[in-house]
């Protein structure tokens, strides 16, 4: 069905939303689901890289947590739209997703670090016409939690049935192979539960389902409605809805109910678990919100004027605030503050204010900010709030606290019914907890075990939120409209395809906005002229303006160089551009290659016969090159120029400088042979992204169970709580109470997780060549090491391995010499942020292949580099349209020539800072714009409207700033 409906862009809106240890123990990643796509996040700190100079003072001032952005790791396509997703710590290595789909599948999976992908943990179907009680369809999405200790999964399934999925607790730390029918998972096998089947109470209609913290077994809390009801008839039949807690054993599959309510309002939405040490759930409703726990009553407030006339549950009134909190999303910032996100954008930050026994008093409401329509939120390491939503751009915030000066608790906020606290600080001492006067007390045993009911030990905080970044989001579309561009040069008027543009409404509500859709890039020309016979160009920086690049970081290109087949042209680039007469460039010979070194202080000029060093026109140094074979490629990795011979000898030069003299030379070292099936095609990297090592992480030889916890510790954890409940049997029950203070321990724990980005990596010097053979190689420069070999690249493959370390070269398809496509060009650029997601580009004949470098750290090789690269499906089809004739006379043509005659000619050109874009630009029959944008995603745009382009370079000058050249099929340049 792909030629009656085609995808042209994946979904952009975020429905669901976790931070959990997606790719390894050692960071934690942002994922987000939205429709059929998976996208992880990593969060990029905007910090100054720190020198050794200054390593203390950074130590001293870096008190405030940084500007952060989020940077796209990786993107996963699945075949069906994502309904409710949880993360599960099932291992030691990294943490489990589990993917749960409509009506009644289930996929638990992880990444897979050999593939850069996702691998299936297990698959779970619950489908089956005896499960659905026969219901033909269903109206409710399923409902996957995770328990806090990772014991086991419940997910909810058509509303009424709840599905138990039991982990096991023993495994190690290695990479479990899960394809192996002999390996037991990490889940056991599941078992459904019918709440309908308890005697009392009979649970149906479930609303939503938590699992309680602090528990010895796993306790699941169900909100349900047994008899529904709706608005309009609540004046017959209110408060329907119901509270149930049931406690799991996974070993026995029984499932008692410990704990019930009943009589709660029928407008009842959704449960918040409240986090040790208070414990217990927050209860969200239309009206009204209500804490409730096993061993005290409840404890609610009504948040309107709606609240307290459609229900007889009891309901305080909460002075100050007129809100509703149907739609809400409510996310834990600490212990004991919950920021809510309204229906209408409004963030509010609720904090529960507890007394000496855990057990909540009352509720502070303080508006913070107003924001986007919110689908769901999570909490990025502890500064940080996720808010992801389908309805509008979905926004990271940074959050800060300061403590309000007022007492306690502010006067607006204690319930009408309660005195307000005592400006007095209390003591803890005996006759504190104990009454003093005997009239005062109303009960006495409850004043004896609870203590005073307005001692409060949480200091009231405002909090302030800033937007760091935001993730463009396009809609939902209400209404689409084609028509075409406002701006258009003359030159592309007689195009053949016409260009048009697609105008839609997106958005909903004051998120609402007009989005301009278009696909192919629609340059701006300022000149044209024609140019006969042009092969290849380049511009160049000549003489270097220090005070312009203090002042923008920026230099304009002074020289264009033009290479023919026989001859150059050098022309100046600046006001005007004119012909350079006389200058130490070689003009009498084809320039192979061209380009800046020195940090743009010198030019570099590569012809068939030597290299020559200009500093401006002035020629620093004439280097011939005599290898018995004319020189056919070039590149540069300042310092380093790599140049190859027709007969695949390699020649590495180095730019070095002097002690007698303040000029530089090019130091060449000793032409390389390089065997019996020689280099075609080369490509000189500097790699900045720190990938490109031998080593492992520094934190690899930790422990990796830091962060998983065994049946063990959780038992001894839980004994400890039992301990600290009850205590010793030699303390005294009159000695005072501890007093709660959810905030003790904090700044112990300090997370300082963005310190890591202002280490300072070295730049490192490579060089990725491949053979005749259609092998893919990488070594070190200048030393000319091995240290990654890929056999038959030009396959491309799905993952590539590096075969250098093994003693056992892996199997290899069987292929007969001629039969090996041509490798005309590989290029290795680094893309996106600050340049650290290199992206390997190939062109295998006439096809474009795309791959990613990703770490990989599970080799037990030592000397081998932590790398491997998958292939990135683009769909880009460059090959030319020929008719019959002219194939077969390509064919002839092809079968009397024995040699493989490779494109010279650079197709593949990196740039950076063209109208702010960074990306490769495709030359060829169907020119293409790639770009990797700040957010590190890949674009493919079309540059159709000028037909053929042959060869590309980066421009800029006074008066076109930012810009480019190309010369097109109509031998002109603009």
């Amino acid at each position: 069905m792909y030629n009656l409906c085609k995808i042209t862009h994946p979904a952009l809106g975020v429905e669901l939303s976790l931070y959990c240890h997606f790719f390894s123990h050692r960071e934690k990643s942002l994922v987000v689901a939205g429709a059929n796509i998976i996208r992880v996040f990593r969060l990029v700190a905007e910090v100054p890289t720190r020198s050794a100079q200054r390593d203390d003072a950074a130590n001293n001032q870096d008190v405030v947590s940084p500007k952060v952005k989020l940077e796209c790791m990786a993107t996963f396509k699945l075949h069906d739209n994502v309904a409710t997703m949880a993360s599960v710590s099932l291992s030691p290595l990294r943490d489990s997703l589990l993917l749960g789909f409509r009506d009644g599948k289930l996929s638990v999976v992880e990444y897979d670090p050999y593939n850069h992908n996702l691998r299936t943990v297990s698959l779970h179907y619950f489908e089956k016409e005896d499960i659905k009680g026969g219901w033909v369809q269903t109206v409710t999405l399923p409902l996957v939690r995770v328990d806090p200790e990772a014991r086991c999964a419940a997910m909810l399934i058509y509303g009424r049935k709840i599905v138990i999925l039991p982990f096991r607790r023993d495994l190690k730390g290695e990479d479990m192979d899960y394809s192996s029918s002999f390996t037991r998972g990490p889940v056991l096998q599941s078992y459904i539960i019918d709440p309908k089947d308890f005697e009392t109470p009979s649970i149906d209609n479930i609303i939503d389902m938590q699992f309680l913290h602090g528990y010895y077994d796993p306790t699941l809390m169900l909100l349900y409605e047994p008899i529904k009801t709706f608005p309009g008839r609540v004046a017959v039949r209110q408060d329907t809805c119901a509270l149930a807690a049931i406690s799991l054993n996974i070993r026995q599959r029984l499932h008692p109910v410990i704990w019930s309510i009943s009589c709660l309002p029928h407008d009842c939405e959704k449960l918040l678990a409240v986090p040790k040490p208070i414990g217990g759930v927050l209860l969200f409703a239309c009206n009204s919100l209500t804490y409730l726990t096993q061993s005290v009553p409840p404890y609610g407030v009504s948040l309107n004027s709606m609240g307290d006339k459609n229900t007889n549950f009891p309901l305080r009134k909460q002075e100050g605030v007129i809100i509703s909190l149907d739609n809400a999303s409510g996310e834990f910032l600490t212990e004991d503050r919950v920021v809510i996100s309204l229906k209408g954008g409004e963030l509010f930050v609720l904090t529960l204010v507890a007394d000496s026994m855990r057990s909540v008093r009352s509720f502070h409401f303080d508006k913070a900010a107003a924001s986007v329509l919110t689908c769901s939120m999570c909490v990025c390491e502890d500064q940080y709030l996720f808010l992801g939503s389908r309805l509008g751009n979905s926004l990271l915030l940074r959050y800060t606290q300061k403590e309000i000066n007022d007492p306690m608790r502010s006067r607006g906020n204690v319930p009408s019914d309660q005195e307000p606290p005592s400006k007095k600080s209390r003591q803890d001492t005996l006759g504190d907890w104990i009454a003093s006067n005997v009239e005062d007390i109303r009960d006495d045993d409850a004043l004896e075990v609870y203590g005073h009911e307005e001692t409060s030990t949480v200091a009231l905080t405002t909090y302030s939120f800033e937007v760091m970044d935001s993730l463009l989001n396009i809609g939902p579309c209400g209404d689409v409209a084609m028509g075409e561009p406002a701006f258009l040069s003359e030159e592309y008027d007689n195009s053949v395809d016409p260009c048009v543009e697609l105008v839609t409404t997106s958005g909903h509500g004051k998120n609402g906005a007009l989005s301009i859709l278009q696909r192919s890039i629609k340059p701006q020309v300022l000149t044209t002229f024609d140019l006969p016979d042009v092969d290849d160009m380049w511009t160049l920086v000549g003489k270097v303006d220090e005070r312009r690049r203090r002042e923008t970081g920026l230099l304009d290109h002074s020289f264009l160089i033009l290479s023919r087949s026989d001859s150059s042209l050098i022309l100046r680039t600046e006001e005007e551009i004119n012909e350079l007469e006389e200058s130490g460039f070689n003009t009498t010979s084809k320039t192979v290659f061209a380009g800046n070194m020195g940090n743009n202080r010198y030019i570099v000029q590569v012809t068939s016969g030597g290299v020559r060093l200009l500093e401006g026109t002035v020629q620093l140094q004439h280097l011939p090159v005599d290898v018995g074979s004319p020189l056919v490629a070039a590149s540069l990795a300042d310092p380093y120029l790599t140049v190859l011979a027709q007969d695949g000898t390699l020649m590495i030069f180095t730019l070095a400088f002097t002690m007698r003299a303040s000029a530089a030379r090019l130091t060449p070292a000793k032409p390389i042979n390089t065997g019996r099936s020689p280099l075609q095609t080369i490509c000189a990297y500097c790699d900045v992204s720190g990938l490109f090592t031998t080593h492992y992480p520094e934190d690899r030889e930790k422990d990796p169970n830091k962060n998983y916890r065994s049946d063990a510790d959780i038992k001894k954890e839980l004994d400890d709580e039992d301990e600290m409940l009850y205590g010793n049997t030699d303390i005294s029950v009159f000695d005072p109470p501890k007093t709660f203070d959810p905030q003790a321990g904090q700044e112990d724990t300090k997370n300082d997780w963005w310190r890591k980005w202002q280490k300072e990596i070295r730049p490192s010097y490579w060089l990725v060549g491949s053979r005749d053979n259609g092998d893919l190689e990488i070594y070190t420069l200048p030393d000319f090491k091995l240290l990654y070999c890929v056999k038959n690249f030009w396959l491309g493959l799905r993952v590539l391995v590096d075969s250098s370390g093994s003693a056992v070269p892996p199997q290899a398809i069987p292929m007969p010499e001629t039969n090996i496509p041509t490798i005309h060009e590989v290029l290795l650029v680094g893309m996106g942020n600050r340049n650290l997601r290199p992206v390997l580009l190939a062109r295998v004949e006439e096809d474009l292949l795309m791959y990613e470098v990703f770490p990989f750290y599970e080799t037990s090789t030592p000397t081998q580099l932590k790398i491997r690269m998958r292939l990135i499906e683009h769909n880009l089809i460059l090959r030319e349209k020929r008719s019959s004739r002219n194939k077969r006379k390509a064919e002839e043509e092809g079968n009397s020539l024995q040699e493989k005659k490779i494109d010279r000619v650079s197709k593949l050109r990196g740039f950076s800072n063209i109208s702010v874009y960074s990306g490769v630009f495709v030359c060829g029959p169907y020119p293409h714009w790639v770009f990797m944008t700040v957010r590190g995603e890949l674009r493919y745009h079309p540059m159709s409207v000028d037909g053929s382009v042959k060869c590309f370079a980066p421009f800029r000058n006074i008066n076109c700033q930012n810009g480019f050249l190309y010369f097109n099929r109509k031998v002109g340049v603009g």
